[in-house]
């Protein structure tokens, strides 16, 4: 009989880092929408019981009972709890610089909102409370086991579930003029002539849905950018003006704001 030698090497995952926290009660939350923000971290979020949507960038999803949203450094997010309702969910927030753990997840091209299916959805939940356990029983080296298991489920998903916005139409035109022309954008007046609405239909409609004003929304999105380009190695300078700030001196001012660091401190950050 022939015989395939078989072999298996792991890059070192030594940056292996994750905080992450569980809300199993069944408290009845008020409705409210939290701020949208970014950060260094691969968050996944996962429901598993209440009324909630999730925003990620130019797209809102209404979630369901074991749905997930991985949402990838500098993504613009925020939760939204719909009605006064229970909100049980789980959040993760892992440090994204093993490529060879994360590389699914943060492909851009696969989407942030993951519906499991059939086994893979009854092997999550079962995950999910493993982790629980082996984190309150101080089982370091299961725990890993366990969340390299989830990473593993949730990479098998990611790239299967389609994108199902829920944001009206008006307000995704909206959004995604934002995304495409966030440089040009110098005043809310392009919105309310280009779409023929009021400036308190416009901040309305950022109100209810992301609890924010479009002038913060359009700042957070540069933000982002900003750090991206940052980290990609643009100059502080080239940052500012790619990302659409028209001053300097007030970009320093917002970053620093905003993140507790300045946007050179931000740039030669490990």
């Amino acid at each position: 009989m022939a015989q395939d030698n078989l072999s298996l090497q792991i890059p070192s995952i030594s940056d292996f880092s994750v905080s992450y926290y569980t809300n199993s009660q069944s408290d009845v939350y008020n409705a409210r929408v939290f701020p949208p923000h970014v950060d260094d971290a691969l968050e996944i979020y996962v429901l598993l019981e209440g009324d909630a949507s999730f925003m990620v960038d130019d797209n809102l999803y209404k979630l369901k009972s074991g749905d997930a949203v991985i949402t990838r450094p500098n993504q613009m997010h925020n939760c939204i709890l719909n009605s006064n309702s229970v909100h049980s969910h789980l959040c993760f927030w892992f440090k994204p610089d093993c490529e060879f753990v994360f590389n699914k997840l943060l492909n851009p091209l696969n989407t942030n909102h993951v519906t499991p299916s059939g086994e893979n959805k009854e092997r999550l939940t079962a995950l999910y409370a493993d982790i629980i356990k082996s984190s309150e029983d101080k089982d370091d080296i299961r725990t890993l086991y366990l969340m390299l298991e989830m990473i593993d489920v949730f990479g098998k998903e990611i790239g299967a579930t389609e994108h199902h916005s829920t944001m009206s139409p008006l307000l995704k035109n909206i959004v995604d003029d934002i995304t495409e022309n966030l440089i040009e954008i110098n005043s809310l007046s392009y919105f309310t002539k280009k779409y023929c609405i009021s400036s308190s239909t416009l901040n309305r409609l950022f109100k209810d849905n992301f609890n924010t004003s479009p002038k913060l929304y359009i700042e957070t999105k540069r933000l982002s950018l900003a750090r991206v380009l940052l980290k990609s190695g643009e100059s502080v300078m080239s940052a500012c003006m790619k990302a659409g700030f028209p001053d300097y001196s007030n970009f320093i001012r917002l970053f620093r704001r905003r993140f507790g660091l300045t946007p050179n401190q931000y740039k030669k950050k490990k």
